[in-house]
């Protein structure tokens, strides 16, 4: 007569324990990594906006400062951006131009906490103040 052949009890279901605990983990490296490319992709969204206001304002500075407004704030998909700008005569025919775009922003650049951090953005530009035709003599 032959033997039956040894059983294993509880085997399988240590297996699947194993197997369910590492995609488990791989699942929250997946995860973490997804929220991570999210919060730069809208950290870099918000400085190209940013960009975006603060090159539209410097244009504005160089065609006629005296029309352009020295702080303005604009709202763009829910993130609130505060606009300076600002121009002064240096001497010796040149003007200085200065832009600053603020916004807050929330989570990864504050830290873990959940309040608000203030980035922000500074342009410097030097123009000469004289019309382009000046100095020259009619021929």
């Amino acid at each position: 007569m032959k033997k039956p052949p040894p059983q294993q009890q509880g085997m399988a279901l240590i297996e699947a324990l194993v197997a369910s605990a590492v995609l488990g983990i791989g699942l929250v490296g997946a995860t973490q990594l997804m929220l991570k490319t999210i919060g730069s992709a809208s950290l870099n969204r918000q400085h190209t906006v940013a960009q975006h206001l603060a090159q539209e304002a410097m244009d504005c500075l160089r065609a006629n400062a005296d029309m352009c407004p020295t702080q303005d704030i604009i709202e763009h998909q829910g993130t609130r951006y505060t606009r300076q700008t600002r121009s002064s005569a240096r001497g010796q025919g040149l003007v200085d131009f200065r832009v600053s775009v603020q916004w807050p922003t929330w989570g990864a650049a504050s830290g873990s906490t959940g309040a608000a951090a203030e980035q922000r953005i500074e342009w410097h530009s030097s123009a000469s103040g004289l019309q382009a035709w000046a100095g020259l003599s009619p021929p």
